[in-house]
């Protein structure tokens, strides 16, 4: 696994925020060989979630949603949605195999970004949305 891969997300990920109901960080991970096949087990077994309360989401539209309903005199919203802008450019360029999988269920949910490198190393991002 290339760990400037990981450092450099980790980096990009400094003091961005997920807006939900509140606002989460995100935080990277290296989750090691697991084959894609078996994402969604590990997902599953690691947030104690039944497997039809994982929601897959198509990455496009998830980071546009995020992105394009930002006010543009809220600068601070203008400047976390730059960030994530670059954030999914760099996913994009260097992971294949991007999927968000939402573990609902509960109003802390789990978001999930997830995706490969060259190597079969599996990285993902987590973070967290509240919905009451």
């Amino acid at each position: 696994m290339n760990n400037n891969i990981l450092a450099t997300i980790t980096k990009l990920l400094l003091g961005v925020l997920y807006f939900t109901e509140s606002e989460s960080p995100f935080e990277a991970a290296d989750w090691g060989k697991i084959p894609p096949a078996e994402l969604l087990q590990k997902i599953a077994t690691q947030y104690h979630a039944a497997p039809e309360n994982l929601k897959q989401l198509d990455h496009v539209a998830f980071f546009n949603h995020l992105t394009s309903r930002v006010d543009a005199a809220d600068v601070p919203m203008v400047e976390n949605a730059r960030k994530i802008k670059a954030i999914h450019a760099f996913l994009a360029q260097n992971l294949s195999n991007i999927q968000i999988t939402r573990v609902e269920g509960a109003s802390r949910i789990p978001v999930l970004i997830t995706g490969y490198l060259p190597d079969g190393t599996c990285l993902a991002l987590e973070t967290f949305a509240v919905e009451t």
